[in-house]
């Protein structure tokens, strides 16, 4: 079976964090870290289940994770 994409789950902050995430993992959403301070959840999904994801209450948006690389921290960039 081939890897899921990695997304990012933004909440709205109408319902508990916790509840979404408990939602999410009912739909599909294999969640791998809560960043509860920013309201949002970071996990994999094929892109159907977050078709689906999109529309539970709760759910702000749903975006594809990109990783963030800062370089090296020796180097001057500037």
């Amino acid at each position: 079976m081939p890897k899921q994409p990695r997304w990012t789950v933004t909440a709205d902050g109408k319902r508990p964090l916790a509840a979404l995430v408990a939602d999410l993992g009912k739909h599909g959403f294999v969640v791998r870290e809560v960043l509860g301070e920013i309201g949002c959840v970071i996990g994999d999904a094929t892109p159907a289940a977050v078709r689906r994801l999109r529309k539970l209450d709760g759910v702000a948006d749903i975006a594809p994770d990109a990783p963030i690389d800062l370089g090296d921290p020796d180097r001057v960039t500037w």
